[in-house]
């Protein structure tokens, strides 16, 4: 159970409903969508970063399995699994992307995205990346992608941080998705002072 209460959609602000309306009923949503201030905008950038994503699908699951790998990140690695699936990956090539480098691995994965693998560890692990691996991911990459790709690391390593922290458990079931009834906001009140 997770260490807080997922969103109840009857009192949640009407700015976080609109931020949820068709996105999948998945927990990590429900959770993150307890935070009135941030929601809507993480949930927004998870979106971008994600389906609206400038990077080839398979790099940016690479990058989003690789980092759940290092986050510990159970329910990450678990969405990102079937995802991966989805764009192509065999089950060796995920195996492979969370072992790297380790033996046998090598053979699964592309000279490109070893180099991304390498990338988000050093991004990871020492918030920054040797002139060597920028330059390799660089050669590849315009200057809007080599942005996103840090952006994308950085965002999965902290919504990785809330799943580990919020213990957010796994669905167990099929998942629907949100369909929020909108309410109405009050009208605004005219509180001025008129002379």
């Amino acid at each position: 159970m997770a260490r807080i209460p997922y969103i109840n959609l009857e009192t949640a602000p009407e700015r976080t409903l609109r931020a949820l309306e068709g996105k999948r009923s998945i927990n990590i949503f429900r959770l993150v969508a307890q935070s009135d201030n941030a929601a809507p905008e993480v949930l927004a950038l998870g979106h971008v970063l994600s389906r609206g994503s400038s990077l080839p699908a398979v790099d940016r699951e690479v990058v989003i399995l690789r980092v759940a790998r290092l986050s510990g990140a159970a329910y990450q690695a678990h969405e990102h699994h079937a995802v991966a699936l989805r764009h192509g990956f065999s089950e060796e090539k995920i195996a492979a992307v969370a072992a790297y480098p380790g033996s046998g691995t090598k053979g699964q994965l592309t000279e490109f995205e070893q180099h991304l693998i390498e990338f988000t560890d050093s991004v990871v692990q020492t918030t920054t990346v040797p002139d060597e691996q920028f330059r390799r991911i660089a050669a590849v990459y315009d200057h809007s992608k080599l942005v996103e790709l840090v952006l994308m690391i950085g965002f999965y390593m902290m919504v990785g941080r809330v799943m580990n922290t919020f213990q957010v458990e796994l669905e167990t079931g099929p998942v629907g998705e949100f369909k929020t009834e909108q309410r109405d906001e009050p009208a605004a009140t005219d509180v001025s002072v008129r002379s």
